[in-house]
């Protein structure tokens, strides 16, 4: 009932105003005295165009939005439906002239006070909103919130202070705002003082009863993030930031989808640029399946792959959990997806869902990752990722599919453990089934380190090391990772596959600078407001078996090539595994044939020599 009066409420105002447009547009024409014989025109004109303004502004969806907001885009819709109605009026008017149409004056001067008395109407409900929400929101100390200070004098300074402003379940009232340039200092932004930099909330803290920080920036440097963070840490305010990258590549981050400070804030990486238009035109109206859907680059692979419209999305996982909680993630997103559980590495299985579905594009993300684990199981980790891996690519190079690619690894490069040597003859089987006469699919490798906060990472390690209150375990205090956020490496692996030429290639992700994993440690224990040493200690327990001290990405710093994305590098792996793996078929033969740990390390060894040597 409620909805059927404010309904009728707007349709009542709007056709006010329209009516009292054309009124006003006659009464103009005539100098305040409007001959009857006229009236009874303009009444039969008020009686024309408004329901036709009214209908087309009904079309074009005005009146199912929010009428207390009111933006551009609003305005340049309403002034877009009212020009074509007064176009096609002029035009009647001169095709038939014996319509009873009003004259080109009338018409236009209508046109012209119908936009203004229509941005009248909608700016005075927007301007006594905002004065209704400022009265509310004004006042430090509103009951349920917590006083914050925004650090930013930018726009999205200025979205976060509107929308805290206007939505109370934030449960954040901006109070102050600081920023380190000094041209704003003294001024306002929408009536919230600018005091200056934001070590001005030692002097200002108590006053204002600050309990909180939001950092409105993604453009501090690491040093000022540090300073903000040690300064936030100092006065026990808790510290809050705006979304991360990632959630802006999934596109469903919005300015005040505010989150804590996480260690990835502090690496030090070079933004990352992608061609979204690119992988987007190469994605949609495609069937992409998805090999290890479930898992922490293949969840995310899937997500970012779903909204790029693909003809079809097939999901396949063995977990039967993860891949029905990846199908769950997509469908509350609207988006959907075909789910198959399935073991790669039986070949009857794999084929009967390739011929199915034949996909144009696979992302093989399936894989054993957890080196101490597979270190005592070298089968296992041939048997999944290496025969699983030959199995797929030899079915798909049967089928013709256009594009397969797989998700490698740092560890590959110069393996030291047993999950690095299966990935690697993943990569040699894959490059071999290329260089095949009979071949029409391109596959390529995409190589990377470590991804922040996936399964079994150290992060959530961490984590839940700090909850129980320590202590935190580091194998060695020198020990160094690549680290890079699961969203930016799929966002990467998304443009690499799409570039035009990528058959035998093998690409790797520019993941930065190395970091000690002992300054992560340390870094997630500040973010908890808690002192190393003091309140959760740090213990060292030694490099476990298949570690390395240093992750490599290639195999010599000058064997690789840039492409037209920075962040991605084409390798110049040495080609000479070819010969050993001529016969796919036979070494997956030989695979299947293993039947111990020890006879998987020989079978290792005659395709990477120095393994374990």
């Amino acid at each position: 009932m409620l909805k059927l009066f404010t309904y009728s409420l707007k349709l009542g105002t709007y056709s006010f105003c329209l009516a009292s447009s054309i009124a006003l547009a006659y009464i103009l024409k005539y100098e305040f005295s409007i001959p009857l014989p006229v009236q009874k025109v303009m009444w039969y004109n008020i009686c024309t165009l408004v329901p036709t303004k009214i209908i087309t502004l009904i079309l074009v969806g005005e009146f199912k939005g929010i009428f207390s907001y009111f933006r551009l885009p609003d305005l340049v819709k309403i002034a877009s439906c009212f020009s074509i109605i007064s176009f096609v009026f002029l035009l009647s008017k001169f095709c038939v002239p014996s319509l009873l149409l009003p004259s080109r004056e009338i018409i236009l001067a209508d046109l012209l006070f119908s936009i203004l008395f229509i941005l009248f109407f909608r700016t005075s409900l927007r301007i006594i909103n905002n004065r209704g929400i400022f009265n509310k929101t004004h006042n430090i100390g509103r009951p349920g919130t917590i006083n914050v200070a925004v650090v930013g004098t930018n726009e999205v300074g200025s979205n976060i202070i509107t929308e805290l402003k206007s939505k109370q379940f934030y449960g954040l009232t901006p109070v102050v705002v600081v920023d380190d340039d000094p041209k704003y200092y003294g001024r306002t932004l929408h009536e919230i003082p600018v005091l200056g930099t934001p070590e001005r909330l030692r002097d200002c803290k108590e006053y204002y009863k600050i309990e909180g920080i939001v950092l409105a920036s993604h453009n501090l440097s690491i040093s000022r993030l540090n300073e903000l963070s040690q300064l936030a840490q100092e006065l026990n305010l808790k510290l809050l930031t705006i979304p991360s990258f990632g959630e802006f590549i999934e596109g469903h981050a919005f300015a005040t989808r505010l989150r804590t400070l996480d260690v990835e804030d502090f690496l030090e990486r070079k933004p990352i640029h992608l061609n979204l238009e690119r992988s987007t035109t190469f994605i949609a109206n495609r069937v992409v399946a998805i090999t290890g859907a479930g898992g922490s680059i293949g969840r995310e692979l899937s997500k970012q792959i779903a909204i790029k419209h693909p003809s079809q999305l097939i999901l396949m996982d063995h977990s039967e959990y993860n891949l029905f909680k990846i199908e769950q993630d997509l469908l509350r997103e609207g988006l959907s997806c075909t789910p198959i559980l399935i073991d790669i590495s039986n070949p009857r299985d794999v084929e009967s869902c390739l011929q199915k579905y034949h996909p144009h594009l696979i992302y093989h993300a399936a894989a054993y990752k957890h080196v101490p684990l597979l270190e005592n199981q070298s089968l296992v980790a041939l048997k999944n990722n290496t025969l699983g891996t030959g199995i797929l690519a030899r079915l798909a190079s049967k089928m013709e599919v256009e594009r397969f690619i797989l998700i490698s690894t740092d560890k590959a490069i110069n393996p030291i453990n047993n999950m690095g040597a299966s990935k690697r003859i993943a990569e040699m089987l894959c490059m071999a089934l290329q260089h095949q006469t009979e071949n029409r699919t391109q596959f390529m490798a995409v190589r990377f380190g470590n991804v922040l906060g996936s399964a079994g990472s150290v992060l959530p390690i961490f984590k839940e090391q700090i909850a129980r209150g320590g202590p935190i375990t580091v194998t060695h205090p020198q020990m160094t990772r690549f680290f890079m956020t699961i969203p930016e490496a799929v966002g990467l692996i998304l443009e690499a596959s799409s570039f035009e030429s990528v058959a035998g290639k093998t690409f790797i992700l520019d993941m930065g600078n190395p970091v000690k994993i002992l300054d992560v440690a340390k870094k997630m224990i500040e973010l908890n407001n808690l002192r190393v040493g003091i309140d959760i200690e740090i213990i060292f327990t030694g490099i476990r078996p298949g570690e390395k001290l240093h992750e490599d990405l290639v195999y010599n710093s000058d064997h690789f090539d840039k492409t037209i994305n920075q962040h991605i590098w084409l390798t110049k792996d040495p080609m000479e595994y070819l010969p050993y793996v001529r016969t796919v078929d036979r070494h997956l033969q030989e695979i299947e044939k293993l039947n111990s740990d020890e006879e998987g390390i020989r079978f290792i060894r005659t395709l990477i020599p120095n393994f374990k040597a």
